[in-house]
């Protein structure tokens, strides 16, 4: 088995360790693995060559950057107010904390994403303008604030990780996921066949672990900011 081509995880990983734009390193990493398996610059009708390869999989991944078309509309949304309306909604809802909206908005993203709905980035579309500023808003965390930095980042860490959670394991419980797509060709191939609606099943109990977990992560960092407010220090 010639093992050559994989040279191309050693530059992704060196990409990453020089901290190179990440697109640059994507693409470098291609081309330096193409060149080690063989492959032409340019390929023809028998023989795919590296540009058409990288080409291929840019058009059929195309969906990724469908968030780039909602960008001006958050813009224009943040910039009237859409973070301090989300904070001032949910700062009036009294049962509201940081972990229990942390989970509300993950069980959320498992649905979504179930129903086969990717809706771009969620970072980009919910977190960053709705999420963050709502989760701030119901611990009463100013961002601004350099006493409540430490505070501040762990609750929109915690946003990030719930759009993780909900995205990454609800993707699979679509039966016409990708994810699913490539575990029943991989089986196929070792002579296994295998029904997508099956291999959706079986993603059940792994998002149930997952939302059990993340609740007790909630949870605690729920238990976490009080202990916090004592040792901030008053301005003078």
């Amino acid at each position: 088995m010639n093992y050559l081509p994989l040279i191309g995880i050693l530059a992704v990983a060196v990409g990453f360790a020089l901290r190179l734009r990440v697109t640059v390193t994507v693409v470098a990493a291609g081309f330096v693995t193409g060149i080690c398996a063989g492959m032409p610059i340019i390929g023809t009708e028998s023989a795919p060559g590296i540009l058409d390869t990288l080409g291929r999989a840019f058009a059929n991944g195309r969906t990724i950057t469908l968030f780039v078309l909602a960008l001006p509309a958050i813009g224009l949304s943040e910039r009237y107010g859409l973070q301090e309306q989300a904070r001032r909604m949910i700062h009036k809802i009294r049962a509201a904390t940081v972990g229990r909206l942390e989970l509300v908005y993950q069980v959320l993203r498992v649905a979504i994403v179930g129903l086969g709905i990717r809706l771009g980035s969620g970072h980009v579309l919910f977190v960053r303008p709705l999420v963050a500023p709502m989760a701030l808003g119901a611990a009463g965390i100013d961002e601004q604030q350099p006493e409540q930095a430490a505070e501040a980042d762990r609750i929109k860490a915690a946003s990030v990780a719930a759009e993780n959670y909900g995205n990454f394991y609800g993707q699979n419980l679509f039966f016409g996921a990708a994810g699913v797509a490539l575990i029943v060709s991989t089986l196929k191939e070792n002579g296994l066949t295998v029904d997508p609606r099956h291999v959706a099943r079986w993603t059940v109990p792994i998002i149930a672990a997952s939302i059990i977990i993340a609740a007790v992560q909630f949870k605690l960092l729920d238990m976490w900011l009080p202990k916090r407010r004592p040792k901030r220090v008053p301005k003078q």
